[in-house]
């Protein structure tokens, strides 16, 4: 089975550098665009179908795609966004403010973070690999494609794992908005 993990498009939190976890927000204009974009380039794809995280700014792009691909979304929990506990809503600022430790850590040693609320990178792994394990069992066949609209820490810690490579690596990883990563090996 081949996957293809899309980012979400563009909301007003990524311009302001706000960590938005699962807060409602939707795309901005911009990110609207950006979504119409990545549907036209994955029109082609036809996949057996499409998951997205359940808030608003994946739904919407997932809405997007399908359109593009004619297949409706499925909403599934396992790829919502990190949660960021305290951190949710807050400016990259106000945390290195606020939380200075904490803050160095995350940007340092990012698999190492732990805080009252947060969920850590390995369990947000855990919860993703569980979410990919349902969806195998539910899948058509090994040959298909399944496109996931999700968000950049799903991303990035599906494809350390299907890369063997461990999370201390999570920052090297540049996920844009609207972005496609096509992995195999889950």
């Amino acid at each position: 089975m081949k996957w293809y993990f899309v980012r979400h498009g563009e909301i007003l939190a990524n311009l302001r550098k706000v960590y938005a976890g699962w807060g409602e927000e939707p795309l901005t204009d911009r990110g609207v665009r950006q979504a119409e974009a990545v549907a036209e380039d994955l029109a082609g794809l036809k996949p057996a179908a499409i998951y997205s995280s359940p808030l608003p700014r994946t739904m919407q792009t997932a809405a997007i795609i399908g359109r593009a691909v004619g297949l409706a979304p499925v909403p599934e929990e396992g790829f919502i966004e990190i949660r960021m506990g305290p951190w949710e809503g807050m400016s990259e600022k106000a945390v290195a403010g606020e939380y200075p430790e904490e803050w160095r850590t995350w940007n340092e040693r990012p698999d190492e973070l732990r805080l009252e609320g947060r969920e850590t990178l390995a369990q947000l792994r855990d919860r993703a690999m569980a979410a990919v394990a349902r969806i195998k069992v539910a899948a058509p066949g090994d040959g298909d494609a399944v496109l996931v609209v999700t968000h950049v820490a799903v991303i990035r810690v599906l494809v350390l794992q299907a890369a063997g490579r461990p999370l201390s690596e999570y920052k090297s990883i540049e996920v844009p908005n609207c972005g496609v990563f096509p992995i195999e090996g889950l």
